[in-house]
């Protein structure tokens, strides 16, 4: 009887499980790449060979049009003598329920991308390029690229775009909550398929460790691009609020110098003009010029970064570029000096 009970068991989930299984998109990235730095600095000369990124992604479609997604992490990272060079952490890890609503609705939970990371990378495919080459607020740590939260996500009228509510710890998926305060965001992202596209932003939240008078925390975020078959072209803006002293223990806008301002509340302003041009059905220049200036009203704090790129299409799937990256810190900045360097990365998606 008992072997019985068991047969019937393993016949009526196991097909499921099984159909389930076979449903399963699996897929991945794999960054790689080699850096020489250039510049009087102290790594003037060092080079480096680095896997920049790595994600293993996992869609697992549910039923009623359900969806449950995970992406795994592995980045290289410098550690103690007693940890390993290589990390692997969930970088996403999320439901998105569709089926209790009509139309195009859903609501997404769990350890969730920020909308406006998501949707810009949607756009930008340079990321492997290396962290100068990340989102804004990605690249100075203005905003980590998920948290654990709620986003209801939905259809503009008149099929004018998207947009997206989202309501997160604040934390980032590195911290845990240690408050009651949460971060409130708004996105929307309007096109009609046309070759320009407008994408805004506003983030609102609180910082648990600091004095009420100073803890908010605020991003203001526009992009607008234009994309046709030979180029693209985009134009960013960042604004920002914080307490000082968080710009300091989040190591926010490259380690600028706030000794002098700690328990104020400092407010930046940031800014990215970009363009790309295929040059040939596998040949792409990328041009890049980024500014932050992270103590508005203090001079000489600000910093600017340029990049050169060139991206070849190996294969459907493995890009290869070379990028040329300049980085000019304002004299009071931090007293980290000008940089410079050559990379050569690549890309394989699998």
């Amino acid at each position: 009887m008992r072997n019985l009970i068991l047969a019937l068991v393993f016949f009526f989930f196991y097909q499921p499980a099984a159909y389930a299984l076979s449903e399963l998109e699996l897929g991945g990235e794999i960054d790689f790449s080699f850096t020489m730095h250039q510049l009087p600095t102290g790594k003037q000369g060092e080079s480096e060979f680095n896997i920049s990124s790595f994600f293993l992604n996992l869609n697992a479609p549910l039923v009623s049009d359900n969806l449950f997604v995970a992406v795994i992490e592995g980045s290289e990272q410098t550690y103690g003598s007693d940890s390993s060079r290589f990390e692997l952490r969930v970088r996403q890890a999320y439901l998105d329920l569709v089926s209790p609503f009509e139309g195009m609705h859903a609501l997404r939970a769990g350890l969730i991308p920020q909308p406006w990371q998501e949707a810009q990378y949607e756009l930008w495919s340079f990321r492997f390029l290396g962290q100068e080459a990340w989102a804004l607020t990605e690249k100075w740590n203005y905003q980590n690229f998920s948290d654990l939260g709620l986003s209801f996500m939905s259809e503009l009228p008149w099929s004018l775009g998207e947009r997206a509510l989202t309501l997160t710890n604040g934390e980032g998926r590195n911290n845990s909550e240690e408050g009651p305060y949460k971060d409130a965001s708004l996105f929307f992202r309007m096109s009609q398929g046309g070759p320009w596209s407008l994408s805004v932003s506003y983030t609102h939240g609180r910082y648990d460790t600091y004095e009420r008078d100073i803890a908010t925390k605020e991003r203001w975020q526009a992009l607008l691009t234009f994309e046709d078959e030979s180029w693209f072209a985009g134009l960013e803006y960042l604004g920002t609020q914080d307490p000082a002293n968080a710009l300091e223990a989040y190591d926010m806008a490259e380690s600028v110098n706030v000794v002098d301002f700690r328990g104020t509340v400092a407010r930046g302003m940031g800014a990215s003009a970009f363009v790309s041009i295929n040059l040939t059905k596998k040949n792409e220049m990328m041009l890049r010029y980024d500014y932050l200036d992270p103590l508005q009203g203090e001079e000489d704090r600000d910093l600017h970064t340029f990049e050169l790129a060139w991206v070849y299409q190996v294969v459907d799937g493995i890009r290869v570029g070379a990028l040329v990256g300049y980085t000019h810190f304002g004299e009071l900045h931090s007293s980290v000096n000008d940089r410079s360097k050559v990379s050569v990365a690549s890309q394989v998606l699998f």
